[in-house]
């Protein structure tokens, strides 16, 4: 399946082989902006940046699982950890939450950012969370206890995006003033 979001605050998913529209997924009321698979393809988030809510939809079937909401701002981009139990996002608000797959619950908040958080990435091994922002900056944080590792400065605008190398070993980071950075990241 292919997933797509829209203005007008669906979730399409598509057939691949053959382009055909398989169901239409309906429940937030601002438009998606970001969208990802669990890695077992079991399940679908998606946030709507101006309903400050994140949905996780079964793929299957598009049944509704979970809505992760009471945000004040939009919610920036989603990603599952590597191993699919852990869903994370940014938000204006200038944090990052994260919460357990299976039930739900909120199980930690990172701090530290001094403006809107518009990228998050796991490391491949899970053991690092990738964090880009408003403020120029990428943080690194250990998983295992939500410490700050480390605050990667060079930028000269928001960051965008952030991506690890498939060893870990690199952190990639675009930002809005025009440039990519690679970090040398310790896996």
């Amino acid at each position: 399946l292919l997933a797509s979001g829209s203005w007008d605050k669906t979730v399409r998913l598509w057939r691949v082989t053959d382009g055909t529209l398989v169901r239409i997924l309906r429940g937030h009321t601002g438009f998606i902006s970001n969208i990802v698979f669990s890695p077992d393809g079991k399940f679908l988030a998606s946030s709507g940046s101006w309903d400050g809510t994140v949905r996780l939809w079964r793929a299957s079937d598009g049944a509704p699982v979970y809505t992760f909401g009471g945000f004040t701002y939009w919610v920036g981009d989603v990603n599952f950890s590597p191993d699919g139990k852990f869903l994370v996002f940014g938000s204006k608000s200038n944090k990052v939450r994260l919460w357990r797959v299976n039930d739900g619950a909120l199980v930690g908040t990172l701090e530290g950012h001094e403006g809107s958080v518009w990228s998050v990435a796991f490391s491949p091994a899970g053991r690092l969370l990738a964090t880009g922002s408003e403020d120029k900056t990428v943080r690194l944080w250990r998983m295992e206890d939500g410490a700050l590792v480390r605050t990667l400065e060079g930028h000269k605008g928001s960051v965008w995006s952030v991506a690890f190398s498939p060893d870990g070993r690199l952190l990639a980071s675009e930002s809005w003033d025009g440039t990519v950075i690679l970090w040398g990241v310790v896996p």
